[in-house]
């Protein structure tokens, strides 16, 4: 369950990741990280920059055709598998997780697969990722992912928030807009 549970994470995050450039967009993807007591971080990138950004990040995560979060390992092959079955169903939850002090709940809701997670301390995540992004980074050959497809998803879909995390310490937020200093 805890691997599902994580695939679910990592299959938004990824097409969040995804995005490369597109010179016909005026979109900007905006990142923001506040902790409580420690650091701010605001990057505003417009998408026609992100591939030179993306080609910064270590591929520590990605590598041989599989990804890699904490100690579980999945292939690009197994992610289509699950993504395909998911994507033939209907607007539904898949995974409903009730336990002392957390919930969880992924589901599928007006073209956007959603992952919602909760803590009793005040603990969140949101992950909204288009499934037309997530459809066009799955469409890659073979062990690969297509991240230049899946740019071009995300700016079709226009405006709107990938991710939001919350906690007692960190708040982080990852969205699109046409807003070049977005707030």
């Amino acid at each position: 369950m805890k691997k599902l549970i994580t695939l679910f994470l990592v299959l938004p995050i990824l097409a969040a990741g995804a995005v490369v450039a597109t010179p016909t967009s005026s979109l900007w993807l905006h990142v923001r990280v506040d902790e409580t007591e420690g650091a701010k971080v605001k990057v505003n990138l417009p998408v026609s920059m992100i591939d030179k950004a993306i080609a910064m990040v270590p591929g520590d995560h990605i590598r041989d055709g599989k990804i890699q979060i904490d100690d579980q390992e999945f292939s690009v092959q197994e992610l289509r598998e699950l993504w395909t079955e998911l994507n033939k169903s209907p607007d539904m939850t898949f995974v409903t997780v009730e336990d002392v002090g957390k919930s969880v709940r992924v589901w599928k809701e007006h073209g956007k697969l959603r992952v919602e997670v909760r803590g009793m301390d005040g603990d969140s995540v949101d992950v909204h990722v288009p499934i037309q992004v997530v459809d066009a980074l799955l469409s890659g050959d073979g062990d690969e992912l297509n991240f230049g497809a899946a740019v071009t998803a995300l700016v079709d879909s226009g405006d709107g928030e990938i991710v939001a995390v919350s906690d007692t310490e960190t708040n982080v937020r990852i969205w699109v807009d046409s807003v070049a200093d977005g707030e």
